[in-house]
């Protein structure tokens, strides 16, 4: 009567992958919302301009360029790579980039007409400066649409319908009979679930590693992102293995256990939970 009713693996599981398919296509939803209120492709086309204006003026006349100033270039076989080396004073060979060759340009004083021409068509370039911010201001935009369209797909469906279905009960859970209660099998509150939906699963669970895959294509902290989504990952699954009631981060932190809905006794308070066992023991 007062021990929690334990569900299925299968159950649990067929649950948290409708739930997880709900959340996706809500998610996706409010990303494509967000996306057309900031006008997202319109900045993702200005990034590209700008990437092919680089790319074009890097492809047509930088080699002509690094040739006129003793730099060696050469294209990669996949057309985007390339280097650019000069021999130094030791003769070493050194590394350049296209911001040298076209330093060397901008400041020659007695430059050939031809090379006054090239120092023209980049003067109408935008800045390297401006088009990594253009890049820097579309990462952090697209950073910002995936993680409020995500939080806003968990509120409705991990906070809001199990508030309007009752016992912490999502859409998946309904379906399959599940329900969340206490350890003790009294009733969750909305601020345990709040917790359980806004800490445990959209902050750490979903935003962090999403965070570390961010840092991991853009931020440039490789291994490091690797190494900490995997740490998370095992420690969610090592939660899940070991406790008593396998408990995962988000209901860790929420103190709350998922139960048979069919099967588990639930009880709205901790002073209806005592008057039960007082009862039963009299009884007895």
């Amino acid at each position: 009567m007062f021990e929690l009713k334990k569900i299925g693996l299968v159950k649990r599981a067929s649950a948290l992958l409708l739930d997880a398919i709900l959340l996706a296509v809500l998610a996706t939803g409010f990303m494509f919302l967000i996306s057309l209120i900031c006008n997202y492709s319109a900045q993702e086309a200005k990034a590209r301009d700008y990437y092919n204006q680089w790319d074009k003026f890097r492809k047509d006349y930088i080699q002509e360029v690094a040739d006129y100033y003793g730099f060696t270039y050469v294209e990669g076989d996949d057309g985007e790579s390339y280097t650019i080396t000069k021999v130094d004073e030791d003769g070493v060979i050194i590394s350049a980039s296209i911001d040298e060759v076209i330093n060397a340009l901008a400041k020659d004083e007695h430059k050939s007409d031809r090379m006054e021409e090239i120092s023209a068509i980049y003067q109408k370039l935008p800045t390297i400066l401006v088009v990594n911010a253009q890049y820097e201001y579309l990462y952090s935009l697209l950073f910002t649409i995936v993680s409020v369209g995500i939080l806003l797909a968990y509120l409705i469906l991990e906070f809001i319908i199990p508030i309007i279905l009752k016992n912490g009960q999502t859409v998946g859970k309904k379906v399959f009979g599940i329900c969340l209660v206490r350890p003790n099998c009294v009733k969750i509150t909305n601020i345990s679930l709040f917790a359980r939906t806004l800490i445990g699963k959209y902050a750490i669970e979903t935003m962090f590693p999403i965070l570390l895959v961010f840092l991991f294509l853009f931020g440039g902290i490789g291994v490091l992102a690797i190494i900490l989504l995997a740490a998370i990952t095992l420690l969610n699954l090592i939660l899940f293995i070991v406790t008593k009631n396998s408990t995962p981060i988000h209901d860790v932190i929420a103190v709350t256990v998922a139960a048979d809905k069919s099967l588990q006794m639930i009880f709205k308070s901790e002073e209806e939970l005592a008057e039960n066992k007082a009862n039963y023991k009299g009884f007895i």
